[in-house]
């Protein structure tokens, strides 16, 4: 029962990130060849963030009364028929506002998955099985965008400019029907009406969560540079398809790796906000070398910083909120994470339209400087857990 629960999660998560692999380094250049300015992609991407700082706490209470696998495959169809729409849709402005809907939609997906995978986990660990590691159900995502960034070079030769979004539509059916069959399987992972516990199962630890989310938001904002304009100024500097593909596939495999042989060490809240701290340092050392604009080798060198600076950060936090989280509330507090970053995400990409059109790489020193700042509140963090702790065991 047990692993049979780890490969049914460890295949959805890799079915709703095999999109990304294509649409994270392609959609800005489907965007471009639409003929969006530098200013008009900035916002196409950083208003879905915005809407879903509305919206997510709203689709993750409806998951946590209605049953969080139906509500993902909802998100998982809305995202796949948006694609389909964009195909075919004319003018800026029906673009933008599909897009938005699109986005937002795929950028529910992750939360609700982390948080039916954290319920699942948290049950069998309650009848004394340890045997499933969120870590490792996440490489199954790692892996999937990994593969697709590695094919995202040829795909865009046969898919080019206008055409990308074609092959975006057609991987967007694989979530659809992935999300479906677990939710026909999972229904059950939903509200119980016998639980009385709050956001946090032990109301003293709100802070905690709420320090957590803050610094995990700041640290996971500083990729907005990279992520709105990373691939365009690359392929300005020179770089081909190839390496352009290269670089980001490096980033994933980093990333795959650390959740690989580094979750196992995640036993408790003060082993996750150590990843969560280490993430930050991460982060703000990788946007400073950026910011000197280094060559193809020198760039794909410090992808492998995104092992810490995106994997870090994320598997801290969300096993910190996963410790941390209510009975009733599992959907909901990966939901305020993720609302939290969406926020801001969306000010820093609209941030970075502005700085990357003023300083080109220069931009990437205001992304360590969000990094800095995460860093700082996760060491926070650390000081309040040891607080608490020792709050505690004075009890």
């Amino acid at each position: 029962m047990e692993q049979a629960t780890y490969w049914r999660l460890c295949g959805l998560s890799a079915a709703l990130f095999l999109p990304y692999g294509l649409h994270l380094p392609y959609f800005p250049v489907w965007l471009a060849a639409r003929g969006l300015t530098d200013f008009q992609i900035a916002a196409t991407l950083a208003t879905p963030l915005i809407l879903r700082v509305l919206l997510m706490p709203v689709i993750a209470y409806v998951a946590d009364r209605r049953g969080i696998a139906v509500t993902l495959a909802w998100c998982a169809s809305t995202m796949a028929a948006c694609y389909v729409c964009l195909g075919f849709l004319p003018g800026i402005p029906l673009v933008f506002a599909v897009s938005v809907v699109a986005i937002t939609a795929q950028g529910s997906m992750p939360a609700l998955s982390d948080a039916l995978a954290l319920a699942e986990i948290r049950r069998f660990q309650k009848i004394g099985l340890r045997g499933i590691q969120y870590g490792r159900i996440r490489v199954g995502a790692s892996l999937s965008v990994l593969v697709m960034m590695l094919l995202s070079g040829p795909i865009v030769a046969v898919f080019p400019g206008r055409k990308i979004i074609f092959a975006l539509a057609l991987l967007g059916i694989v979530p659809v029907i992935a999300s479906v069959r677990i939710a026909r399987r999972m229904r059950k992972v939903r509200f119980h009406h016998g639980a009385r516990s709050g956001l946090t199962e032990d109301p003293r630890a709100l802070p905690l969560a709420i320090l957590v989310i803050a610094a995990a938001s700041l640290v996971q904002a500083s990729h907005a540079e990279i992520y709105a304009f990373g691939t365009l100024q690359w392929a300005a500097a020179g770089f081909g398809h190839q390496t352009i593909s290269l670089a980001w596939a490096i980033g994933v495999m980093s990333e795959s790796v650390l959740l690989i042989f580094c979750g196992r060490y995640i036993r408790g809240v003060p082993q996750a906000l150590a990843f969560l701290l280490l993430g930050g340092v991460g982060a703000s050392l990788r946007w400073i070398a950026m910011s000197l604009a280094p060559d193809a080798k020198i760039v794909l060198g410090l992808q492998v910083l995104h092992a810490l600076s995106f994997a870090a950060t994320y598997l801290g936090s969300v096993s910190v909120l996963g410790w941390l989280a209510g009975p009733n509330h599992r959907a909901r507090m990966q939901g305020w994470l993720s609302a939290a970053s969406a926020l801001s995400m969306a000010l820093a990409t609209i941030a970075c339209g502005r700085l990357t059109h003023m300083f080109g790489a220069g931009a990437y020193l205001a992304m360590a400087g969000l990094a800095a700042v995460g860093t700082g509140l996760a060491c926070a963090a650390i000081f309040m857990q040891g607080f608490r702790k020792l709050e505690m065991n004075s009890v």
